[in-house]
Order: structure tokens, then C-alpha cells, then sequence
């Protein structure tokens, strides 16, 4: 069976419950998006580092709760487990505010990648969030996704743009292109394609993907739906109208759907328009039905409830 590898970071969200109330819940985009997956029926694999305290327990308890593969989860007392603090506005969206210098989840290292891990029909999906500055998880990336693409599987990249984490627009914006060629399926925002592409068209932001290799790319447009484009094909999604309470993770959940469309099926198969058409409004109705509730983890949908919401569209 092909298995869907997540890499990246997990964390803890302290997300507003009740007026200035912060709450602690279990996330990181890499880390949603592997349990997104799970709930779906997806074999999901998380690779990651944690601290060894009671966040770090909790986060590996969930996620196994969850159906997630956590047996490359390691621990480290080098680092805490990260936190996020995420501010919402009353519409729901989201500012965040990081406790990471550093996080236990920039500690994973080469050696926590297995020799031999990947196989063929696999997916191996990551962010830009674990190749920043000063983090030995950058390299570790990179070796995950050499020896995936080595083995035949598929490579998706979400560079989830989380700013305040970076030295510099530059740098962030160099990062992320550096590994844009590993990739064959992107999925980027509409807000963030200004600071990555240097432009707010999706078509010109699509022709800049597939200049470095990438087949199918993904626009995530908020409340106003997704989008999706290959060289040869281009298709849309409109919003559904939901009530907002916290857009955390709407995006990893788009991801966590997409993704289970598309393990173990050759790139040629996943970029059929008829294909990209359905894995399209799939996705887009788990990310929507994900903003209805608290938590990223807690907020992403199973299968029935897509199907419910699909079938009132």
C-alpha cells in the first residue's frame, strides 16, 4: 500500500477560546496536514523531532490517536517543542507569534532519515517552515526528499509562508525557490504568491512552477475557493459559504485531502483533468468545513462529512 510521509514541524497552537483565553492544541502545517490525511483513510507517516516534556508526549498521543504513524517521531532535551501563539481576528483569520529560538522540531537531522525508507507510488509532502535559518532540519529535508525522489515517489511542497520566523523577505523568498524543482505538486495561497512569485496573477505564478519542473500547482483563495493549473489545463472551485470560527489549518486540510486523492497513482493520472477536476472540489470542501471548528487537528473533516457538504453544493 503507498503511504503518504509528512515532514516538517510539530507544534502546539495556543489558540483564543474564550475573550483573551489561550488554549493549547496540537498542529504545525506538516503536522495537520499527515492527520488531515488519516482521518481519510490514508496510511500517514509524520517525521519530526519534539521536546521532551509534557508537549511534546502530547503531540505524539494525539497524532497516534488520530491514526498518524509516529514511529519516527523522536524527542530531544536540546529544545522545547514548539509553541504558536495565533492571534483571530472576528472573522477568523489568523496572526501568529512563535516561541522557536530554537524549537525541539529545527533539531531534526540527517540521521533521523532512515536509508531505504521511501518506495514507489509514495507521496512525500513538506513546507518551508522546517528549512529555515540555523536548522539542522533543513538538510534533513533535503535528504527526504532526494532519497523519495530516488525511489519513485511523488514530491508535494505547500511553502506555508510564516514570516516572523525568517530573517528577511529575502530569505524566505530565496528558500522557498531553492526547493521549488524538488517539487511535482505545489499548493500555494493567493496572499502568499505576491512574496514568492513577485506577482498576484495565478496563471503567471503557475508558469513560474512548471519552468522549474513542477506538474500540478494549487491556489488556495481563502473564503473565494481554489483553484488548480497544468501546463495544459486550468480549473476552479468556488467558495463555500461556511461561518468562519478559526481558519487554522484550512489549508493543511486542503492538502491532507488533496494528497489522499493522489497516493499511489503516477503523475500522469493525477494531472487527468477529469481527475484534477473532482480531487479539486474534494479538497476545497474539506478546507472549508475545517474553518467551522477550533483546532487544526480537531478541525479537519472526515471522509463523510466531505461527502455530506459535497452533496449539498
Amino acid at each position: 500500500m503507498s503511504r503518504l510521509f509528512c515532514i516538517g514541524e510539530a507544534l502546539i497552537d495556543f489558540i483564543p477560546v474564550q475573550g483573551d483565553l489561550l488554549a493549547p492544541m496540537p498542529g504545525g502545517a506538516t503536522a495537520n496536514t499527515a492527520v488531515a490525511a488519516a482521518k481519510l483513510g490514508v496510511d500517514s507517516i509524520f517525521i519530526g523531532k519534539v521536546g521532551d516534556d509534557g508537549f511534546g508526549r502530547m503531540l505524539i498521543n494525539v497524532m497516534n490517536d488520530y491514526g498518524v504513524d509516529t514511529s519516527l517521531m523522536s524527542m530531544t532535551r536540546e529544545a522545547c517543542t514548539t509553541m504558536a501563539f495565533v492571534l483571530l481576528s472576528p472573522d477568523g483569520e489568523r496572526e501568529f507569534t512563535f516561541a522557536r529560538k530554537p524549537g525541539a522540531d529545527m533539531m531534526l537531522s540527517e540521521n533521523d532519515i532512515p536509508e531505504g525508507l521511501f518506495s514507489d507510488g509514495d507521496i512525500l509532502h513538506f513546507g518551508s517552515i522546517g528549512l529555515t535559518p540555523g536548522s539542522a532540519s533543513k538538510e534533513a529535508h533535503r535528504k527526504a526528499i532526494i532519497d523519495a525522489k530516488a525511489a519513485g515517489a511523488s514530491i508535494s511542497y505547500d511553502p506555508n509562508v510564516r514570516l516572523p520566523l525568517w530573517d528577511s523577505e529575502a530569505a524566505l523568498k530565496n528558500t522557498i525557490l531553492e526547493f521549488l524543482p524538488f517539487a511535482d505538486i505545489v499548493k500555494v495561497s493567493s496572499d502568499e504568491m505576491p512574496l514568492i512569485f513577485d506577482t498576484k496573477d495565478e496563471s503567471e505564478a503557475a508558469a513560474i512552477c512548471f519552468g522549474k519542473g513542477v506538474s500540478v500547482v494549487f491556489v488556495t483563495r481563502g473564503r473565494d475557493g481554489a483553484a488548480v493549473y497544468t501546463p495544459g489545463f486550468s480549473d476552479e472551485a468556488g467558495g463555500i459559504r461556511l461561518t468562519a470560527i478559526d481558519t487554522t489549518g484550512a489549508g493543511d486540510a486542503f492538502d491532507g485531502a488533496i494528497l489522499s486523492r493522489f497516493l499511489g497513482k503516477p503523475l500522469a493520472d493525477i494531472a487527468a483533468p477529469d481527475e484534477l477536476r473532482g480531487s479539486l472540489r474534494f479538497a476545497n470542501t474539506a478546507g472549508a468545513v475545517t474553518v467551522t471548528r477550533k483546532g487544526a487537528m480537531a478541525g479537519s473533516p472526515t471522509l463523510e462529512e466531505i461527502e455530506r457538504e459535497l452533496g449539498r453544493v
